[in-house]
């Protein structure tokens, strides 16, 4: 898995956990907040776009470039 998908799998593992437990936990005396949504929701689309283009490099074909020594290269 690439940099870029790990990212937005544990992006999306934030948001998943925020949306079923809520935004801040309280025990006790002792409390804790998560990331801003909307935040959240920022960098998926920021590493969803640089999965998208980390795709379509490498499914693009390398080119291929012939040398001849009578005449011109293809």
């Amino acid at each position: 898995m690439t940099e870029a998908k790990q990212r937005l799998a544990d992006v999306r593992a934030s948001i998943k956990e925020i949306l079923e437990t809520g935004q801040s936990i309280q025990k006790g005396d002792r409390r804790l907040d998560r990331a801003a949504l909307a935040s959240l929701r920022m960098l998926e689309e920021q590493y969803a776009a640089a999965a998208a283009q980390e795709a379509a490099l490498a499914a693009r074909r390398p080119r291929v470039v012939r040398l001849y020594s009578r005449g011109k290269g293809i």
